[in-house]
């Protein structure tokens, strides 16, 4: 058995510790001086950081990207169907997202987001913005889903059932 950094330790036949010589770390300030410098954050180079951004990038690699398939703000005739006040702003945008057999529905109003998983699919809806999760909820067994809307106006909907995980494109909101 050996002791701290910079210490000797004397052992009986049964491997006991029976004393040690250069107490390094009778001195407080000197422990504190050792913790230190073991916890001390060391320089980290370039290509190290960017390999770990790359990895971690992957962690998702397995997510079916759904593309935008319908926005009510590109449709024409989605003004006379009522999706705009009186002062022409937009109070509820429509919008879908297909990936394979699977659709994702949204109905995007000022305070929340309305959603349905095509077809009906309980799971676990995440809203991500590019600075990371800013919701979750389930979705029940026919898909049903509402999440409030975000601060942010960019944002993406990863929805993970038994079926597997599909991720949607980005979208400004």
């Amino acid at each position: 058995m050996s002791g701290p950094p910079g210490t000797t330790a004397d052992h009986d036949d049964e491997r006991r510790v029976t004393h040690m010589t250069q107490p390094r770390w009778s001195d407080d300030d000197q422990l504190l001086a050792d913790v230190q410098r073991a916890l001390a954050a060391a320089a980290v180079d370039d290509h190290v950081l960017e390999s770990g951004k790359a990895a971690f990038a992957w962690r998702t690699v397995d997510s079916e990207l759904a593309e935008l398939t319908y926005d009510s703000l590109l449709d024409d005739g989605a003004a006379v169907r009522g999706g705009t006040s009186e002062s022409g702003t937009v109070e509820m945008r429509s919008l879908a997202f297909e990936a394979g057999s699977v659709t994702v529905e949204l109905d995007v109003s000022p305070t929340r987001i309305v959603g349905q998983l095509v077809p009906g699919r309980q799971g676990v809806i995440v809203l991500q913005a590019p600075t990371g999760e800013v919701g979750r909820v389930a979705s029940d067994e026919s898909g049903y889903f509402a999440i409030a809307a975000p601060a942010e106006p960019l944002v993406r909907v990863r929805c993970t059932t038994d079926l597997g995980s599909v991720v949607t494109d980005w979208v400004r909101l």
